[in-house]
């Protein structure tokens, strides 16, 4: 490309957990109505709910709720859909203890995809992805804000790179029953680790890309009050963009010092749905709640067009999960496709960004 800047394309989505082998449903299936899209990035980077892994036992959690554990075969799912980074920095990457993560580890290695946050040790999960295209290095890094105990790795002990919060309630008056303010705060050694992860990735690559498993899930728009703090954190050390996950909700997008704050960018392939656990030995697909609210249905895929300069751009490509469970974009031409970016402007709204539509792309700027 002479006298002609290189450019590459980078995009992320929000939490995917395949799970077609158990339903017996070909695995590629899942991704079938988005592949092409995922794969017309240079780089495509996921989040992973679930195990890929038959080995471990489940673990002792002090909060109840589903385990994330599928056969390994479903790995077939991510490659068919491109991705070439998986996080896994999250609260179920340790539900069946050390081995299953383990072996998740080498299972989605061996079909040539990097997998971060995660490692038989804290050196090894704070590892980044660097992965070059056309002469530009970008690096991932990803934490997790939502995790039991446990779950983060250790000297010595497998788990995740852990990047926690504190919980306080503070009274708003004198009434009696009146909801507390809720404050959460970051734990300063899981700030200062992630702050330094970032600055030495950022003197080896022209892209830092950080991930961050965090906020509060189910509720729409609200954001926990450390999220900002850390996202601003993560931004002043170094990085170029944060993208978030685990909400189950897509969520507001922030811009900070002209670099954009994805707080969730919602489920996208997640075949156990919150609040919807299969049946066991179910051989079909569970469909979504029919009275459920249809924000559960809003996805979208953060898109970044980006230079050895930095990103130059920044937009999403609005999606919907369908019954089957399945994301698919919108074209500019569907209803639904205003619907998801009038739901996000509302949030992003109130942080001063602008949502612009382009085409079958929405552009975010801030003020």
């Amino acid at each position: 490309m002479s006298g002609q800047e290189h450019r590459i394309v980078i995009h992320a989505t929000g939490d995917v957990g395949p799970r077609r082998i158990e339903f017996g449903k070909p695995p590629e299936s899942l991704f079938a109505l988005s592949h092409q899209k995922i794969r017309e990035a240079d780089i495509s980077v996921a989040q992973l709910e679930y195990n890929l892994s038959t080995k471990g036992c489940m673990q002792f959690r002090e909060h109840s709720t589903w385990q994330g554990r599928v056969h390994p075969d479903n790995v077939k799912s991510l490659v068919f859909a491109g991705f070439d980074v998986l996080t896994h920095a999250a609260n179920h990457c340790f539900d069946y203890g050390p081995e299953s993560l383990l072996e998740t580890i080498d299972v989605v290695r061996r079909n040539n995809i990097h997998i971060i946050g995660v490692g038989k040790d804290i050196a090894e999960a704070r590892k980044p992805a660097i992965i070059e295209r056309k002469g530009i290095k970008v690096g991932f890094l990803t934490y997790c804000s939502v995790m039991d105990v446990e779950y983060e790795a250790r000297e010595g002990k497998a788990g995740c790179t852990p990047l926690r919060a504190s919980t306080y309630y503070e009274a708003q008056e004198y009434q009696a029953g009146t909801p507390p303010k809720v404050i959460t705060i970051p734990w300063e050694d899981d700030a200062r680790a992630m702050e330094e992860d970032i600055r030495k990735l950022r003197r080896q690559v022209d892209i830092v890309v950080v991930s961050m498993h965090w906020g509060i899930h189910k509720i729409p728009g609200v954001l926990a009050m450390y999220q900002p703090a850390l996202g601003y954190r993560a931004i002043d050390a170094g990085a170029d963009i944060i993208v978030g996950h685990h909400a189950h909700l897509v969520k507001g997008i922030e811009i900070y010092k002209g670099k954009a704050i994805f707080y969730s960018l919602g489920n996208f392939a997640q075949e156990t749905p919150h609040g919807l656990k299969p049946p066991s030995g179910a051989q079909s697909l569970p469909a979504l709640a029919k009275d459920g609210p249809r924000d559960r249905q809003y996805s979208m895929m953060a898109r970044c067009v980006a230079t050895k300069k930095g990103i130059e751009r920044v937009s999403f490509l609005p999606a919907w999960i369908n019954k089957q469970l399945e994301p698919e974009f919108l074209p500019r031409s569907d209803p639904r496709f205003d619907e998801v970016v009038s739901y996000l402007q509302r949030w992003s709204g109130e942080v001063g960004t602008t949502l612009t539509v382009e085409g079958e792309e929405v552009v975010v700027s801030g003020k």
